[in-house]
This record gives structure tokens, sequence and C-alpha cells, in this order.
């Protein structure tokens, strides 16, 4: 087998590798202290000494706390039988303290429309509680709403104080360019975010306000980006509206339709939404180093959906996603450096959910049993890089130049911690694969600079991520994929579930300031290679 080259030059620093992954969000935002939600999060605390960014929908939307897919509620918001408006943060303050207690932080979605508030037309008595759509609209009093989010921001600086506050992001509301998220107009929505601002900056001076949460509207995007600049603020009259941040959103699929052809996930279709965004906001100079959030960033749309409703939602449960995702990764960080953009983070929107079958296919991060899907793994992986970028070159072998275009089928990224240790993951994938044969990678590693490896100071680990390694899903299968898995087959199945170490010790060829290591690589699958001196 003819191997694929990487090279890379571990003195040829590209810069910073910022942490933009540390971020995941979701619906159903009363499964965040269940007992299973809360035990995910202490895996979640586990990734990092530093925190993840946690965004929920639903934070001030009415009902009675139990979350169901895509469906959540906090209730902080009635009017008593004086007909006047009481505030109630016990459910919303349970999700704060899930994400506080496992060092996360939140991104607090400002929204849906509470009953009480919302100018929808009233419905009809229904044994569905949530039959209705009144969270989808704009509030009848603006200057209620404003009080809401005052009273919302206020509650938790007296709760946690402005320190902890301060680190918070406050975002009014969630994709109001979609009829799917508001039943209202861009002048609907520009007022909403108004008074949302003016109500959470009455509350805290330095609060971190922004929005809009976009879907996909660039010409939603440019009026509202005008508009905090220079337009009429309808809450003060003043000029303007206040904005610390834009958030985007993105996705590498359309809705599926029944009946119709699948179309599978495009990484060229994220960047493209992306590309476009970017292009509106460099029309306005005076937004060019705002802070960005892309804070639902994901390969497919249809969080919900899963293998029953279209097969090809498989690749939710597989070694693809985290692939993927990886992959996005890169290609993020090249464009955030290309174009001088200040991304915060990106947000994958998945967590879990009850009341489905195993590896249902719908996109969450564990399945039933609090299995860990592949797709958590991917997140370990990118904790073990290090902070700073190296220079890393693909060689195709002859003949596979077609298959390094813009989105290589194989590549990597490389980097290099404080302490003069490695971390590069690379990747052989392909968004319509037939599944082929694994390659053989070569992996060339310079460093004529300082701390040089030799073969008796270096330790090199390989941790793999394909259709046998760290893979819940393949595992389920091998047992027979059964839906009543016994004691001793989940043992089996969560032996595997976790990042697996493949190689340790690897043989290699090393000499003063070169390693040759070469390994054999799945597609879809995804390596980490560690590179580390021998402690003393």
């Amino acid at each position: 087998m003819t191997p694929f080259k990487i090279i890379v030059d571990a003195a040829d620093v590209l810069g910073p590798l910022p942490a933009i992954w540390r971020s995941f969000g979701y619906d159903e935002i009363n499964w965040t202290y269940t007992p299973r939600g809360k035990r995910i999060f202490r895996e979640i605390a586990g990734l990092s000494p530093a925190p993840y960014y946690i965004r929920c929908h639903n934070p001030l939307t009415s009902g009675n706390g139990l979350s169901t897919p895509t469906k959540g509620s906090c209730d902080v918001c009635r009017i008593n039988a004086d007909g006047k408006i009481e505030y109630n943060f016990t459910l919303l303050d349970q999700v704060i303290e899930t994400f506080l207690e496992n060092n996360c932080k939140p991104i607090i979605e400002l929204g849906f429309m509470p009953d009480a508030l919302s100018k929808g037309p009233r419905p009809k008595p229904t044994y569905d509680y949530r039959g209705n759509d009144l969270w989808k609209y704009p509030p009848r009093d603006y200057r209620q709403w404003q009080q809401l989010v005052f009273e919302t921001v206020k509650h938790y600086l007296e709760k946690y104080g402005a320190e902890e506050v301060g680190e918070w992001y406050w975002e009014v509301w969630n994709e109001p360019d979609t009829p799917g998220f508001f039943a209202g107009s861009l002048k609907d929505y520009l007022k909403l975010y108004d008074f949302a601002a003016a109500g959470a900056a009455q509350a805290f001076a330095n609060i971190k306000i922004g929005g809009a949460a976009l879907a996909h509207q660039n010409k939603f995007l440019n009026k509202f980006l005008k508009h905090c600049l220079e337009g009429k603020n309808f809450a003060t009259g003043a000029r303007g509206s206040r904005l610390d941040f834009i958030s985007l959103h993105a996705k590498g699929t359309g809705w599926p339709l029944p009946g119709q052809p699948f179309a599978m996930p495009s990484l060229k279709k994220i960047m493209a939404q992306l590309e476009g965004y970017c292009d509106v906001i460099q029309k306005y100079p005076a937004l060019r180093q705002i802070e960005i959030l892309l804070d639902e960033c994901d390969m497919a749309v249809g969080t919900n959906f899963g293998v029953y409703d279209f097969p090809e939602y498989e690749f939710h449960n597989s070694e693809y996603y985290p692939a993927f995702v990886i992959r996005m990764a890169k290609r993020l960080f090249d464009f955030i450096r290309d174009n001088d953009w200040r991304v915060r983070l990106f947000t994958t929107w998945a967590f879990y959910f009850e009341g489905k079958r195993f590896f249902e296919g719908n996109r969450a991060l564990f399945d039933n049993e609090n299995i860990k899907r592949p797709i958590f793994n991917a997140f370990q992986m990118f904790e073990m890089l290090g902070e700073t970028r190296l220079n890393l070159q693909t060689l195709p072998a002859k003949g596979e130049a077609s298959a390094q275009s813009d989105f290589p089928q194989i590549d990597g990224i490389a980097s290099r911690d404080a302490a003069g240790n490695l971390a590069i993951c690379i990747w052989n994938f392909a968004e319509n694969p037939p599944q082929t044969a694994p390659r053989l990678i070569e992996l060339e590693i310079n460093w004529n600079g300082p701390h040089l490896f030799s073969k008796e100071n270096v330790v090199i680990e390989r941790f793999q991520i394909d259709g046998e390694h760290s893979n819940s899903y393949s595992a389920w299968k091998k047992v027979g994929a059964p839906q009543d898995p016994t004691p001793e087959q989940l043992e089996q199945i969560k032996t595997i579930a976790g990042l697996q170490l493949v190689e340790s010790s690897a043989d290699a060829f090393v000499s003063k300031g070169k390693i040759r290591y070469k390994f054999e690589l799945p597609m879809p699958g995804v390596s980490l290679i560690k590179i580390r001196r021998k402690k003393k």
C-alpha cells in the first residue's frame, strides 16, 4: 500500500490554536437537571479545566417544566389572580446551578415568549399543554418584556455576583429570521431586541448582550446590524442599540423531505453560509473586531430526526459524526485566521434524549444508559491539542491529487503545548463515502529547534476513532443491536465507548530533529498522535 505522507514542521508556528469547540446546546432545557443530565454534565466537566459554554432553548418559555424532544419550559413568568405579573426562577435556577457546579457557563437565550406576555391568539382548551404557538409571538406590551429581562438579569446578578455573570452571554431570541421560531416581522424583532437590551443593561451595565442567532438570512443580518449601529432605538429613542456580540448559525444540510433524495452533510454548505455572513459584517468597519458566536454549527439539521425517519441519520451514531466535526473545526480555524474573525466558539447542538430507542440516530452526545456516542470522543481529542498551531502539509500519493481539494479526504491539525509536547490529529473522511480499505499514513515530523526528541526520551501514543475503536455504536451492533441489553452486553458496549489508546510506545524512526511514524487509518477514521518526552 502506497503511503499517504503528512509532514509537520514543529518549528513553524502558525499562531495560537483557540479552543473554539467548547460549547454544547440543546432544546430540552429541563433535562439539564435530571439524574441522567447531571451525570452527563459531570462527563463534560471532566473534559477540560476551562469551562464549556452551554446554550439552551426555552429559558423563559411557559409550561409545566417537563421537557419532551425539542420542547422545554422554565415557566418564569405568570399572571396571578390579581392580574399582576409574578416571576419564578425556580426551574431556571436548577439549570444554571447544574451548569456552574460542573464548570460550565451559560449562554442564556432570552426566549421564548411567556404565555402571559404573548400577543398571539388565545388558544382553545386542549389536552396538550403545549398545544399552542404563543411562545413564537412578540409581546403585547414591550415594557413588560423589558421588565422580564431586567428581572431575570437582576436575579442572577444578586445570586452570583458581577464577576460571574460578567462571563455569561445573553442572547435575544433564536432564529427570528425563520417562521418556525418567530411569528413576527423584522421590525418586531428589532423592537424585541431593543427592549431586551435596554432591560439587560438597566440591570447590569457590564452585561454581554447580543444576537440575533440567525438561521441563514443575510438580508436580515444586514438590517439588524445597520439598526444596531445607526437606527432609532425603539426602547430609548436614541441612535443605535447595544450589541456586544453577533451570534450566527450554520448547518450542513437542509430539512429532509419524505420521498425525496437525502442530501448528505456538506462542509461546503456550512462554509458558504459563514462566508455570506462574513461579507455582511465586513461592510461595517465598527464591527470588524466584534466577538462572534457560532452557537449552532452542525453537520445536519433536525436533532429530533433519527434512523426511523431517514436511515441516513445513522451518521449521528457512528464514527462519521466525530470525523466530520473535527474536519470542520480545522476549516473554521483557517477561516477565522484568513478573515480576522473573533470567533469565540462554535456550539455542537447535541445532548441526550429521553424515551428513545437505543441508537435512534438523533443528534446526541450520549445514548440510552448514558452510553457515550463516538462524537463525545471527538471533544476528548480536541482537549489533547496544544495551544499553538503548527504547519502541517499533506503529500498525496500519485494519482490522489483530486482527493486533496478544498475539503481534503486526508488532512490534519498539528499543535504544540508549552512544554514542547506535540499532538497531531489526522483524519480520513469523505462526505459520501464508499467503504474503503484503511490508508497507510506516513507522518514525518521535523524540528530543528530546542527540545529535540531522541529515541531514548520520546513516547508516541495513538488514540483512534473508527469502526472498531472508541465506538459504542459498532459494539452495540456486534452484540446483536438489542433494545433491552443485558448488564453483560452493556458492559461490553461501554468498554469501548470512551476514547481508546490503540498504540503506545509506538515503533517509529527517531533521530535528532526528525520522527517518522507509519500507521493505518480506516475511513471514516480519526487518529490523535501524542508525542511527548518520557518523565525523568
